[in-house]
């Protein structure tokens, strides 16, 4: 990935707490509307189903997102992790030589929702929680972004950060995504 960006359009907080009649317990954010890795984006997690949080989305989306992932061992070690959703408009891909944006959003929603996972690392020097999510992927035919993330649609949130499936059950809930 050498002349674009992989980058997900990020809504506002407040468009997002108003369309999911969530809580948060901080001033609204004004969102980056273009969040790259490292940056934090906003999520939803199985700890917190009605809290809008904000972690920084982890290096490991980057490399879910390679054309020569080992989706085993990818979600071997995304298994371990908790569930959440990442709330954005779309996932972007950005060619800056060419100055185009090629956006990807299979539901053409203005709020959509990525299956993601989510965990937290103590850290002794530092002595605080760092918190981070990574969003999975799948193969997309046919078009120019070869792997894309998971969209959910609404009706797959509760699923998806819910307690009641476990790992086995989860994929065969991304599978089922088209």
């Amino acid at each position: 990935m050498q002349n674009f960006k992989d980058v997900l359009n990020i809504p506002s907080s407040g468009d997002i707490l108003e369309v999911l009649n969530l809580s948060f317990e901080a001033e609204a954010e004004k969102a980056n509307p273009h969040a790259t890795f490292g940056f934090s984006v906003p999520l939803v997690t199985d700890e917190c189903p009605g809290r809008l949080s904000y972690y920084p989305l982890s290096r490991n989306s980057f490399l879910a997102l390679q054309e020569n992932l080992d989706e085993t061992a990818f979600i071997e070690k995304m298994s371990n992790k908790r569930f959440c959703v990442i709330i954005c408009n779309s996932y972007d891909r950005i060619e800056e030589e060419a100055g185009q944006i090629f956006s990807y959003n299979p539901y053409d929603g203005a709020i959509s929702f990525i299956a993601g996972v989510w965990d937290v690392t103590e850290d002794p020097l530092m002595a605080a929680s760092l918190y981070s999510c990574t969003f999975l992927t799948v193969e997309h035919q046919g078009s120019q972004f070869g792997r894309v993330p998971y969209f959910l649609r609404r009706d797959q949130i509760a699923s998806w950060i819910g307690n009641d499936l476990d790992i086995e059950q989860r994929l065969a809930l991304l599978n089922g995504i088209s």
